[in-house]
């Protein structure tokens, strides 16, 4: 999605912390201070800066936003097993968790409904729920959804573009 949202000409907050690799070739179009919020010693004085700006927030992050801003969140939702598949090859998980892969996926979507419901009943917040799969398999519908609903006007066809879905590379 910010690739997309990049492409489409929406400016970006990012700061190359984490450098394009083999499981992002394009890169992870992240914020270092994003991916610390609720962290011990980080602060939110950024997201002042980052007013009409996309930047990548992990879900279970949002909830230390400032009530002081409104949001406009794009929630992409991916297949939990994917992404957990996604994680492990990228060794992104846990030793220490002793979780079947089954209740790993019921542990994940437990916390993601509480996720998504905790955001569409922020007053401050307005939501999109964007299927990862739908945007691959109807790129145009999705991309006319999210325009919509950030009420710009970007780039269809550079979005669309940005779409790779060879990207899509843990498909179960």
């Amino acid at each position: 999605m910010m690739q997309m949202l990049a492409a489409g000409g929406m400016p970006v907050l990012v700061d190359e912390f984490r450098k394009p690799d083999e499981h992002n070739p394009r890169g992870y179009f992240e914020y270092a201070r994003a991916l610390n919020l609720g962290g011990k010693d980080e602060t939110t004085d950024w997201v002042a800066d980052a007013r009409a700006k996309a930047v990548k927030v992990i879900a279970y992050q949002l909830q230390h936003l400032p009530a002081t801003f409104e949001y406009r969140v794009i929630f992409m939702k991916r297949k939990i097993a994917e992404v957990l598949a996604s994680w492990s090859k990228m060794g992104l998980t846990r030793a220490d968790v002793k979780l079947s892969e089954r209740e790993q996926i019921l542990a994940f979507k437990t916390e993601y409904a509480i996720y998504e419901a905790r955001l569409v009943r922020q007053k401050n917040v307005r939501v999109l729920f964007v299927q990862y799969n739908d945007l691959l398999a109807s790129p145009r519908e999705q991309i006319a959804r999210v325009r919509e609903f950030l009420g710009a006007s970007l780039d269809v066809e550079a979005m669309r573009a940005a779409i790779d879905p060879a990207l899509y590379r843990n498909r179960l």
